[in-house]
């Protein structure tokens, strides 16, 4: 058997290849970045924000809802 027959064994050390293909690795970085594109194409028409603003500090203080009786039934019974 030449070398050339042989299998070559993955992990001797040898690059054997993409193993999805580098048309599938391409697709995948064009779709990457076009979802990049789009994301920040609505962050800079529409004023969305990313999401690295800290909610709880837009908000400021609002009133506590916690001691609102929102159920209606009497505390007394």
């Amino acid at each position: 058997m030449s070398e050339k027959e042989e299998k070559k064994d993955p992990f001797d050390g040898e690059y054997i290849g993409n193993i999805w293909g580098w048309k599938f690795s391409i697709f995948g970085a064009v779709l990457i970045l076009l979802l990049l594109a789009v994301i920040a194409y609505r962050h800079y028409t529409l004023d969305v924000p990313i999401g690295l603003e800290d909610p709880l500090e837009q908000e400021g203080n609002s009133a506590d809802s916690t001691a609102a009786d929102t159920t209606g039934l009497d505390p007394g019974r």
